[in-house]
C-alpha cells in the first residue's frame, strides 16, 4: 500500500447517471454534469446560479434580528458625527471586518475609532480593555465585530460606563444572549436569515448593506469592499456555498483589480497578479495577515487595510511576510514536539487528542492543532501556559462539533468559545487531565464512523475523458473550499511512466499513463512514496484533482494526486 494510513475511499454522492447537457447554448460535458447532479444542482436554474451567481440575489440584511435597531443607532451616530469604537479581533476575519466597517462608517459621517485586542494581553473577543479604550476616547457606542455574542460580562461592564454595544458576530451563541443594544448574528435562534454561515466580515458587510439601503445610498458603492469580504471569509474557512460563494467569487475579482494600496502591495509581494483562486487567499495572503497577531499585536495588519499610501503598504506587507516566516519556523518546531508527545503517550488512541506544553507559543498552537487534526483524523486541542491557567486552541473533523463538545465540559473551563470546526478555551492547569477524560467521554457517545479516516471523490474519471472543455468547466467550480470542495476523481490502473523524482525535498513528480495516454502528476508531501514506484511495472489507483497552470504563456494540465495505493487489478 502507498498510503501512510489506511484510508477508506468513498464516493461522496450518487444521484444517478447524468448526460451531457446544453444550457443557454453552452454544452456542459457529461463528467461535469455528473458532478453537478451529484452535488444537488439538478436543474438549469440551479446550475446557472452556481456557475454565475449575481449580487442582486443577495439576501435581505433586515432578516437578521435587531438589524433595524442597529441601523437606526448608527444613523443617529452619523448625523451627530458621534465617535464610535469598532472592537474587532486579531485574526483575518476580525481585521477585515473592522477595516470594512471603519472605512464605511467614516464615509457616512461617523467619527470611528478601532480597537484590536492583543492575543497575549486581552485574549479573544470583546474585552474590558476595549471598553475602557472606548470610554477614554469619548465613545458612547461600541460595535463588536467578529466577537461579542458570548460576551455577557463585558457588555454588562460597558453599561456601567454608559456605553451601548452593538454586537455584529457570526459565532454560535450560548443559551443566554447578552443584553446588548442590538445583537446581529445569523445564528441566533430567532433569526429568519436564510443563510447562517456568514463569516464575521460577512455580517459586517450585511450591516453596511442595510445602512446604505436605509440611507438610499447606491449599494453598488459597497461592492468595492468585497475584496475584504472574500479574504476574511476564505481565511475563516466558512462554507463557500450560497451567499458566501457569491461574495467570495466577486471579491476575488475585486482583489485582482483592486486600487487599494493594501491589496496592490500584497499581490506585488506574493507575485499573484495574474491567477488568483481561493487557495491563494487561504494559504498565501491570509497567513500574512494572521501572522503579526499570532506573534505580537495585530496593529500592522489593521493599518495595512486603512492606509491609502502605497509606500506605507509595501513596508507593512514586508514586515508581515517576515512575521509569517517566523511563524512557520515556530509552527514546525511545535508540530514535531506535539507529535512526539502524542506518540509517546498514545494520545491518538483516544477520540480527541488533548496535548500541551508550557513552552508552546500561544499564537501558533491553533495552526498546529489543525495539522495534528488532519494527520491523525482526530479533533485536536493543544494547550500552553506557565500560569495557573492554560490557554488552548482546538480544531475538529467533519461531523464532530467541537464548540458543543466544549460546552459539555463547561464546568471545567474558565472560558471558551468558537464554532463547529474551531474553538478556543482557557482552563485551570490542574483540571487538564479531567478535561481530557470528559471531552473523550463526550466523543465516545458519537458515531464511530466520524473518527474513521475517509477520503471522498466525486466520480471515476479516465485520462481519455480529461479534455479542454472538461478542464474549462472545472475552473468554474471556483471559489472552492469548505462546502464546495475541488472536484476529486478516482483513477484506476494508472501505469507509472518516466522517472519519478522528488522536488523541494518533500513532493513527488511523475507521470501516469492509461490506454496509451500519458499525463504529468504531482503528489504533494508524499516524497517517501518514490521507494515504492517502479516505472513501467507499478500500477496505481489514486484520488486526484485536475490542475491547470499557466507558464510562459502556455497552459499545462497536471494531476494533483491526493492519495494512492497499489492497483487492485
Amino acid at each position: 500500500m502507498y498510503s501512510k494510513f489506511m484510508t477508506e475511499w468513498l464516493k461522496k454522492y450518487d444521484a444517478g447517471e447524468a448526460q451531457e447537457t446544453e444550457i443557454r447554448g453552452k454544452v456542459i460535458p457529461k463528467p461535469i454534469m455528473q458532478i453537478l447532479k451529484n452535488r444537488g444542482f439538478d436543474s438549469a436554474e440551479k446550475i446557472e446560479d452556481f456557475f454565475a451567481p449575481t449580487l442582486d440575489k443577495l439576501h435581505d440584511p433586515f432578516l437578521i434580528p435587531d438589524m433595524e435597531k442597529a441601523v437606526g443607532r448608527l444613523v443617529r451616530a452619523a448625523r451627530n458625527n458621534e465617535p464610535v469604537l469598532i472592537h474587532g479581533d486579531y485574526d483575518t476575519d476580525g481585521i477585515t471586518a473592522t477595516a470594512l466597517l471603519f472605512n464605511r462608517l467614516k464615509g457616512l459621517g461617523v467619527n470611528p475609532h478601532y480597537f484590536i485586542p492583543n492575543r497575549f494581553e486581552e485574549g479573544y473577543g470583546l474585552s474590558r480593555n476595549g471598553i475602557d479604550h472606548a470610554a477614554r476616547n469619548g465613545c458612547r457606542l461600541v460595535v463588536a465585530v467578529d466577537c461579542g455574542v458570548t460576551a455577557e460580562d463585558e457588555i454588562t461592564y460597558a453599561r456601567t460606563k454608559g456605553i451601548e454595544v452593538i454586537v455584529c458576530d457570526h459565532h454560535l451563541p450560548q443559551e443566554k444572549i447578552p443584553a446588548a443594544y442590538a445583537v446581529l448574528d445569523p445564528k441566533l435562534p430567532a433569526s429568519r436569515y436564510p443563510f447562517p454561515e456568514l463569516a464575521g466580515v460577512g455580517v459586517a458587510f450585511k450591516l453596511v448593506q442595510a445602512l446604505y439601503l436605509s440611507l438610499n445610498r447606491p449599494v453598488e458603492e459597497i461592492w468595492e469592499d468585497l475584496d475584504l469580504v472574500a479574504l476574511g471569509s476564505v481565511v475563516d474557512v466558512v462554507p463557500l456555498v450560497d451567499e458566501n460563494r457569491c461574495l467570495v467569487k466577486y471579491g476575488i475579482k475585486k482583489i485582482k483589480t483592486s486600487q487599494k494600496a493594501s491589496f496592490q502591495a500584497l499581490l506585488e509581494e506574493t507575485k499573484l497578479q495574474k491567477d488568483l483562486f481561493s487557495y491563494h487567499l487561504g494559504f498565501i495572503l491570509g497567513p500574512r495577515i494572521n501572522a503579526c497577531g499570532r506573534l505580537r499585536e495585530a496593529r500592522d495588519a489593521m493599518e495595512l487595510f486603512l492606509t491609502e499610501d502605497n509606500k506605507t503598504a509595501v513596508e507593512i506587507v514586508r514586515r508581515l511576510t517576515a512575521d509569517n516566516q517566523s511563524r512557520q519556523e515556530i509552527e514546525e518546531r511545535i508540530r514535531e514536539q506535539a507529535r512526539e508527545l502524542i506518540e509517546r503517550d498514545k494520545l491518538h488512541k483516544r477520540r480527541v487528542i488533548v496535548a500541551g506544553h508550557e513552552s508552546w507559543h500561544e499564537g501558533v498552537i491553533g495552526i498546529v492543532a489543525s495539522r495534528i487534526s488532519e494527520e491523525y483524523h482526530r479533533p485536536a486541542i493543544l494547550l500552553t501556559g506557565k500560569d495557573k491557567t492554560a490557554k488552548g486552541s482546538g480544531r475538529s473533523i467533519a461531523g464532530f462539533d467541537i464548540a458543543d463538545a466544549l460546552n459539555a465540559c463547561r464546568n471545567l473551563l474558565v472560558k471558551f468559545g468558537g464554532h463547529k470546526m474551531a474553538a478556543g478555551l482557557e482552563i485551570d492547569r490542574g483540571k487538564i487531565s479531567e478535561f481530557r477524560d470528559k471531552i473523550n467521554e463526550y466523543a465516545d457517545r458519537q458515531a464511530v464512523e466520524i473518527f474513521q479516516k475517509k477520503k471522498y471523490y466525486d466520480i471515476k474519471l479516465d485520462l481519455k475523458d480529461i479534455n479542454d472543455e472538461v478542464v474549462r468547466f472545472l475552473n468554474f467550480f471556483e471559489p472552492t473550499g469548505t462546502g464546495n470542495p475541488v472536484p476529486v476523481f478516482l483513477g484506476e490502473n494508472f501505469e507509472i511512466v518516466g522517472t519519478p523524482r522528488v522536488v523541494a525535498g518533500k513532493h513527488l513528480k511523475f507521470s501516469v499513463r492509461q490506454d496509451g495516454l500519458a499525463m504529468p502528476a504531482i503528489a504533494f508531501h508524499q516524497a517517501e512514496q518514490i521507494l515504492k514506484m517502479a516505472p513501467g511495472k507499478a500500477r496505481l489507483d489514486c484520488l486526484y484533482s485536475v490542475n491547470e497552470d499557466s507558464y510562459a504563456g502556455k497552459k499545462k494540465v497536471e494531476l494533483k494526486i491526493k492519495d494512492m495505493e497499489e492497483a487492485k487489478h
